[in-house]
C-alpha cells in the first residue's frame, strides 16, 4: 500500500507544483507587462515606473522572509514540496499548521510527526483535498460579494464606516481563532507566541520614532525569527 512518503516525494507532485508556479508566475509577468504599457500609454515615464518596481520588489522580499520561516516549519509535517506549493500559492502557516494537526487527530494520529511517519497515501489525499478546498471557500465569497463589499469599503474610507468595522470584526475573529488554541494548546506554544508578541511590540514601537519607519516592514519576519529561536530557550529552561 501507497505511503505519505510516496507521494510528498514522488516526481509527479514535484511536477505538478513547479508547473503551478511556472503558470503563475507567467500570469504575474504578463498582467506586469500590461500594466507598464498602460502606464506607459498614460503619460507616465519609463524612469517613474522602473523606479516603483523596483522599490515594489524590495518591499516584496523582505516580508518573504517570514513566509521561508514558515516553510522551513510546515515541511516537517507536510513535507517540502506540498509544504512549498501551499506557502507560494495561497496557504497560510497558521491555517496548514492547524489544519494538519486537526486531521491527524482526527485520523488518530498522536500528532502531525507520527502521521508524516506512518499514515497511507489516501489519508495525506483527505489533507491535501481539505487544504486545497477549505482555503478556497474565501473566494467563492467574493464572487457574489466581492464586488459590494469593495464599493462599500471604497465609499466609507477616511471615516468610521464600513471600512472600518469589517477590518476591526477581521482582526477580532482572527483573535478569537488563532489565539486560545496557541495558548491553551501547548506550554511551548505559548511562551514562543508570547515572545513573538512582545518582540512585535517592541519592532512596532520603534518603527513609529523618526526616520524608523523601515522596521514596518521586518516586524513579521523579526517576530517569527526571534519566537521560534526562543523555543530552544524555553525547552531547555522548562
Amino acid at each position: 500500500m501507497a505511503t505519505i512518503k510516496d507521494i510528498i516525494n514522488s516526481p509527479l507532485l514535484l511536477a505538478l507544483v513547479v508547473g503551478g508556479l511556472v503558470y503563475i508566475t507567467a500570469f504575474s509577468v504578463a498582467y506586469l507587462l500590461r500594466a507598464r504599457k498602460r502606464a506607459l500609454e498614460m503619460g507616465i515615464s519609463r524612469e517613474e515606473i522602473n523606479s516603483i518596481i523596483k522599490s515594489s520588489l524590495i518591499f516584496s522580499i523582505v516580508p518573504s522572509l517570514s513566509i521561508v520561516i514558515g516553510l522551513v516549519a510546515l515541511a516537517a509535517s507536510l513535507g517540502t514540496v506540498w509544504a512549498w506549493w501551499r506557502l507560494s500559492v495561497i496557504g497560510s502557516l497558521s491555517y496548514e499548521t492547524q489544519i494538519a494537526g486537526t486531521l491527524a487527530s482526527a485520523l488518530r494520529y498522536a500528532s502531525t510527526a507520527d502521521m508524516m511517519a506512518s499514515a497511507s497515501a489516501r489519508d495525506f489525499g483527505v489533507v491535501m483535498i481539505l487544504m486545497s478546498v477549505g482555503m478556497l471557500s474565501g473566494f467563492l465569497i467574493l464572487i457574489p460579494f466581492g464586488k459590494k463589499l469593495m464599493g462599500s469599503v471604497d465609499r466609507s474610507k477616511g471615516g468610521n464606516g464600513w471600512s472600518n468595522v469589517l477590518s476591526g470584526c477581521f482582526m477580532l475573529t482572527l483573535l478569537a481563532v488563532y489565539v486560545p488554541i496557541l495558548l491553551i494548546g501547548d506550554t511551548y506554544q505559548a511562551l514562543v507566541m508570547i515572545t513573538g508578541l512582545i518582540v512585535a511590540l517592541a519592532m512596532g514601537a520603534l518603527a513609529k520614532k523618526p526616520g524608523m519607519g523601515w522596521v514596518n516592514n521586518f516586524v513579521m519576519a523579526g517576530s517569527m525569527i526571534v519566537g521560534m529561536a526562543s523555543s530552544l530557550l524555553w525547552t531547555s529552561i522548562f
